[in-house]
């Protein structure tokens, strides 16, 4: 028994991180299957947090070929914590077992097989949920052939648990692994899509493509090509080839791989039934089973309650006078109800309000009363004298004489106090007012249910502002209505307040974004500033939720009254003015300052020392820190500064040649006396020359 609630039945499957079982939810009567986790994922604490988040987000999809959840907890088994998942119950077995025992499907029989999938999956991803574990043992069928995708969720929670799995375990899960699974990467619905796709190559061949003979190089071979299908596949080829590729960019989502499937329909005949192999057969549904699937008490009892009069008459003599033949009383000794009851008839007993089936309770006044009737019947239908006895069966054993009126009545009056002493001691059920739930936490709440006798559900979930996750929000029966011990109080739990957009901030001055936050009605809790090269300084880089805030779903929305933290940027990480800028070409200095996103700015300055077009000089000292994209100034050369040729024409020719030697000119030849006046130079005076020119005087005869 699991939960007080889940009565195991019978296994219908085992694999390496899990079992299943048929079981029977007492307090609905109805079948269900009961995934018992693997005892060393209970040691997991972040496996147990992220198995109860999966767990809620897969019970919230409502789709008819996703297998519903309706239950998940934890139990302790031989002082042992377990965790187990409660679902519906699918008696068709699994894709894995049909392609096992019936053979390979027919093209039709795939499609069938692929489109009810592609479904399941497009309704998840469309919210926000990864299956992870796509293969024939997770499709399921009902008996009437409709397919049930089933583990939505428990893939990811198992996938970053911290335990290790048997040796060999994982070769079930990469058999159908994707690439971007293979190599480790973020995984979205086309990840499905491929998982998918080879289980449907699968299911035409018998074989699962890209497989190698270890489960390293099966991944190996995941990440190295395109999906590439023979002829066999048919209409389905170019369907499967297209959903096989390496890139997910290049492949369907799940919807329009669904699209892509019913276009292949056209080229397809009608595909036959799937050959389904029953979980069950028939010789293994017991009683408990029969009666939980619609048959009566009446049915399952049967001809149990008739009973012959030798019966009565042992009973009587066992039992004493108070149970003579033909009393109440004795028709209950005489069927064995007091004492030790047939199996199988006790299996059809109702169940009590406390959990215990009847075959519990030494007996109930309901069985008294059809005993009875069953007994009276009889008696009223027997021969009216021994004469007609005789005559209707000869050779009859002679029959004792009736009882007389009185000893009937006493046996009845018996029967009834009996009856009621039963009732009260054993059927009696106590009833309590409920009390007032409403406001507290679910655990807390739960107790106080439970210390009155009551079972919990608590299955219901809500939003509403001003409230926090587990409180809970409302309550059936209401406060102070009475109600009996065993019955259910439904609660409505709060997921906490309801869901407002996160406002994109990012990029935002900071003071802006506050704003904008505000106005959603949220919070702004802590800011971190950090360097950024895509982020202008004081600008917001991003707003996550703080720790033990609810985080940012799939739809971008976060609770109102969210605390969110800000990381701000510091605008990008300074610049370092590299060394070699002097002494290198204009050329060279640009491209060391671009290699760290720098500018320069060029200014062409005279040099006696550097030639033309080589850096001389720089507003900036190797080594210091600048703000990325800074313009330096650098000093170019362009050569030794220019002479002006001097005016001599006052001068006599040697005298004029001596100054122009001095300032750095050369003298060419004089024209003319030396010691005459000069007349004109060549270069004239004024022109400005390089240093070095050779100038010609020309002086008066």
């Amino acid at each position: 028994m699991l939960g007080g609630r889940y009565r195991l039945v019978a296994p219908v499957g085992t694999g390496t991180s899990s079992r299943v079982f048929l079981a029977i939810d007492l307090q609905l009567k109805r079948r269900v299957a009961v995934k018992l986790l693997h005892e060393a994922l209970a040691e997991d604490q972040g496996f147990l947090q992220r198995f109860r988040a999966e767990a809620r987000a897969a019970g919230a999809l409502n789709h008819p070929n996703i297998v519903s959840v309706f239950d998940w907890g934890e139990d302790t088994s031989q002082g042992v914590l377990v965790p187990y998942l409660v679902t519906e119950y699918l008696g068709g077995g699994s894709l894995r077992s049909m392609l096992d025992q019936r053979g390979l499907l027919s093209q039709s029989q795939t499609l069938v097989v692929g489109l009810q999938t592609a479904r399941a999956l497009a309704h998840a991803h469309l919210r926000g949920l990864v299956h992870r574990d796509v293969k024939p043992g997770n499709l399921l069928f009902d008996e009437e052939g409709r397919l049930r995708l089933a583990d939505f969720g428990l893939a990811r929670a198992l996938a970053e648990a911290s335990w290790t799995e048997p040796s060999g375990s994982m070769a079930g899960s990469t058999r159908y692994a994707s690439p971007e699974q293979a190599l480790g990467r973020r995984l979205d619905g086309r990840s499905d899509v491929y998982s998918l796709t080879l289980l449907l190559v699968e299911c035409v061949t018998g074989r699962v493509p890209l497989m190698g003979e270890t489960t390293a190089s099966t991944l190996a071979l995941r990440t190295q090509s395109d999906l590439e299908l023979d002829a066999s596949l048919g209409g389905l080829r170019s369907v499967l080839e297209r959903a096989g590729r390496l890139d997910p960019s290049d492949r369907p989502e799940a919807a329009e791989f669904e699209i892509a499937l019913m276009a292949a329909a056209e080229e397809l005949a009608r595909p036959e039934p799937l050959p389904i192999v029953l979980t069950l057969g028939e010789a293994e549904q017991t009683t408990e089973l029969r009666q939980v699937s619609g048959l009566g008490l009446i049915q399952e009892l049967g001809a149990d309650l008739v009973v012959s009069e030798d019966q009565q008459l042992g009973a009587a003599q066992e039992f004493g006078e108070a149970a003579t033949l033909g009393s109440p009383l004795g028709a209950v000794a005489s069927s064995g109800l007091a004492a030790d009851p047939e199996p199988q008839f006790a299996a059809a007993l109702p169940v009590a309000s406390d959990g215990r089936s009847s075959d519990q309770i030494p007996f109930a006044a309901g069985a008294v009363v059809v005993a009875a009737s069953q007994t009276e019947a009889r008696t009223s239908a027997a021969p009216a004298s021994e004469e007609d006895a005789l005559g209707a069966a000869p050779n009859a054993r002679t029959r004792p004489k009736k009882p007389g009126k009185r000893t009937l009545i006493a046996a009845l009056l018996v029967a009834l106090i009996l009856a009621i002493a039963g009732w009260w001691f054993l059927l009696r059920v106590e009833v309590h007012d409920v009390p007032d739930l409403v406001g507290l936490n679910i655990d807390v709440a739960t107790e106080q249910a439970k210390e009155l006798g009551y079972v919990v559900d608590a299955t219901t979930r809500d939003r509403q502002d001003g409230t926090v996750p587990g409180q809970v929000l409302a309550q059936s029966p209401a406060p102070k209505k009475p109600l009996a011990e065993g019955s259910t109080v439904e609660l409505t739990v709060s997921l906490g307040a309801t869901l407002s957009p996160l406002p994109t901030v990012a990029g935002l001055p900071e003071a802006e974004a506050r704003t904008q936050l505000e106005a959603a009605g949220l919070a702004v809790g802590s800011v971190t500033r950090s360097l950024n090269e895509d982020v202008a300084k004081d600008a917001v880089i991003s707003a996550t939720s703080a720790p033990g805030q609810e985080p940012v779903n799939a739809q971008g929305e976060v609770p109102k009254g969210t605390v969110l933290d800000l990381a701000v940027s510091d605008g990008p990480a300074p610049r370092v003015v590299p060394e070699g800028l002097v002494g290198s070409t204009v050329d060279q200095a640009r491209a060391a300052l671009a290699a760290v996103q720098l500018e320069a700015a060029v200014n062409e300055e005279f040099s006696e020392t550097a030639p033309p077009g080589y850096i001389i000089s720089s507003n900036k000292e190797p080594g210091t820190e600048v703000p990325r994209g800074y313009t330096l100034t650098l000093g170019m050369s362009k050569g030794p500064q220019p002479i002006a040729v001097p005016d001599v024409r006052t001068l006599s020719g040697s005298q004029a040649a001596a100054q122009l030697e001095t300032l750095g000119l050369t003298v060419s030849g004089i024209e003319g006396p030396p010691s005459g006046l000069v007349l004109q130079t060549d270069p004239i005076p004024g022109e400005l020359v390089p240093r070095g020119t050779a100038v010609r005087i020309f002086t008066k005869k």
